[in-house]
């Protein structure tokens, strides 16, 4: 039986592993190694944190101390100390653009660091969609790296393979030179650095905390409320009910033009949980896809009740699942699009002009589908977890989403590493935080009068007056190291039943009774064998597993002839290794402290 998780054990393996992580008020180290630079007063911050604990506020620089181990790097500025150089650097930073962002490089945020910091960002955007591919030719190719990869979310199997390989710079000496609010984040949750460390003991990369339990429940389904009302339909409950609803837009016309242009059903292959099996599936197996369509990084693993990893994808219970999709699929209910359509193509369906054609689509949330500050994202509720014909009624809850690796890592090429550190630091202050997600205090947010009340009860930390999802130019957004002191169902409750906050909010609360709490951990500290092993084994599989389950849906495969020659395949790639190397991973890092 699963015990309350024992954080007192992960405490004790920080303090065996890192005992020079925690030095009390983070002060500067006078006597560190190298020469230190005559100190040079540099009078008053030009800047100024615009909302957080003073005690975190940046203060001015007092002098400059080098770091003999990295030449080439000018001397830098004492713990929380800014600018970070007296004369202007540039870092180079790759990171996946968010495409609600129009300009990274006039940013009001890349403004705000640099004049900060005195460091300029060089951007090299990747794609938005499975960055990884292009990350892994530019490590392959042999060319010379950015400095710094970040929010690129590394899984530890290729952290570790890139640390071994002298890829990536450990970081471990660095934090503990440079570290002020990333050593009050493991104050503050002890389970923070251990999730950032390797099984060789080294820190490849930052990781960030994410306070947002409503996003724990992210694999959301929506369904349109109008179609339901005009067909005089009750909300669905279970697979059959819902298959009926299908039916019915199909050939009821629910949007009474008089054309059979209604589309019961549509996914995609990119967005947020946009993929067509992670919600329905769950009612007949449980069905992790995480929120990467990259292979390499999901898992479609579970921990049973006495604490062993398996996965749902070679048992009955998914084939039962494979034969309902097939079925709505063979009628015209599942739009055969949704293997193949991309985010931006799925919005153009939803936000059609001729009338609303869409019945029912996997996804996030209606930011991610419709138009923000559009009519058509009304037509849209949130359908509760169905049950399936065995009595399963289950949703992924990402148990493990607060503590997430692999955000920001520093490479080989890299010739300024305390520079890069120091500047990812202040990027854990509630300060950026705000500005990160909300914009800057006064124009794009503002604090609320005392007793607001929020998104989720109590007390507002913040109304919102640049709404999320808007084309804008003030923030990056998401991808970024960083530490959430608040989640944005916290801000302000308005009058507008189909603001975003509240609508995502609601369906947390019309989900969490059927959270299905035992996903696997997102950071596994394999070792540089098991890792290899992993990577090699676990995008074969994962792979072959999708691109089986759209063949088997679309009636490629036949489930009745090809099923058991499925599962042999499953074997001969090497299901029994992946899973006994996950296991063994889990078992390190993680079983006693999840009392199993």
């Amino acid at each position: 039986m699963k015990q309350a998780p024992k954080f007192v054990f992960l405490a004790v393996i920080i303090l065996f592993l890192a005992p020079a992580v925690f030095p009390a008020g983070g002060q500067q180290d006078q006597g560190r190694g190298g020469s230190a630079a005559a100190a040079v007063p540099t009078g008053k911050l030009t800047v100024k944190a615009q909302y957080g604990d003073e005690k975190y506020y940046p203060k001015p620089a007092t002098g400059w101390t080098a770091n003999p181990k990295y030449p080439q790097q000018p001397p830098v500025s004492g713990v929380n100390e800014f600018p970070i150089v007296a004369n202007k650097v540039n870092l180079k930073i790759a990171t996946p653009y968010y495409s609600y962002v129009t300009d990274y490089e006039n940013n009001d945020l890349t403004k705000y660091m640099e004049e900060l910091t005195n460091v300029h960002i060089v951007w090299e955007l990747l794609p938005e969609v499975n960055p990884m591919e292009k990350i892994n030719l530019m490590f392959s190719a042999g060319d010379a790296l950015p400095d710094v990869f970040m929010g690129c979310n590394f899984p530890s199997s290729m952290l570790i393979t890139l640390g071994a390989g002298g890829l990536a710079t450990p970081l471990q000496d660095l934090i503990e030179r440079n570290g002020y609010n990333l050593k009050a984040l493991f104050e503050a949750n002890p389970r923070m650095y251990p999730v950032m460390l390797s099984a060789d003991g080294n820190v490849y990369a930052l990781g960030d905390q994410t306070l947002n339990d409503a996003n724990k429940l992210s694999m959301r389904f929506w369904i349109n409320k109008k179609f339901l009302d005009a067909l005089g339909m009750k909300m669905p409950a279970t697979t059959d009910e819902y298959y009926e609803y299908l039916k019915a837009v199909k050939t009821r016309d629910p949007n009474k033009n008089g054309r059979a242009d209604e589309i019961p059903l549509v996914g995609a292959t990119e967005g947020w949980h946009a993929e067509i099996d992670g919600f329905l599936m769950n009612a007949f197996a449980y069905n992790e896809t995480n929120t990467d369509r990259n292979p390499s990084t999901r898992t479609r693993a579970y921990i049973t009740n006495n604490g062993k990893i398996d996965v749902s994808y070679n048992k009955p219970e998914w084939k039962q699942g494979l034969e309902y999709l097939h079925k709505l699929y063979a009628e015209g209910l599942l739009a055969p699009e949704s293997f193949t359509l991309h985010k931006e193509d799925l919005r153009g369906l939803v936000e059609y002009e001729g009338a609303s054609i869409v019945g029912s689509l996997p996804s996030g949330g209606p930011h991610e589908f419709a138009n923000t500050q559009g009519e058509r994202r009304k037509d849209f509720v949130a359908l509760p977890p169905l049950k399936g014909p065995n009595g399963v009624q289950q949703i992924w809850f990402d148990e493990f989403m607060a503590e997430r690796a692999g955000r920001y890592l520093v490479t080989k090429d890299c010739k300024i590493p305390d520079i890069a550190i120091k500047w990812a630091d202040y990027c854990y202050t509630e300060d950026f935080f705000t500005r990160n997600r909300y914009g800057v205090l006064g124009r794009d947010w503002k604090i609320p009068p005392a007793g607001t009340v929020a998104v989720s009860g109590g007390d507002a930390k913040y109304e919102e007056i640049l709404k999320w999802g808007t084309p804008q130019n003030a923030y990056w957004g998401v991808n970024v190291p960083q530490w959430n002191r608040f989640a944005s169902y916290m801000r302000g409750k308005s009058n507008d039943p189909y603001e975003l906050e509240y609508v995502l909010w609601n369906a947390k609360v019309a989900y969490e009774p059927y959270a299905f709490k035992r996903s696997v951990p997102r950071v596994l500290a394999f070792t540089s064998d098991e890792a290899r092993r992993y990577s090699e084994l676990n995008r074969l599989i994962i792979e072959y597993v999708e691109q089986s389950l759209a063949r088997f849906v679309t009636g490629e495969l036949d489930l009745n002839r090809d099923w058991n020659t499925y599962l042999t395949n499953l074997n001969r790639m090497g299901l029994n290794d992946l899973l006994n190397i996950t296991q063994a991973a889990f078992d390190r890092q993680w079983k006693k402290a999840l009392g199993y």
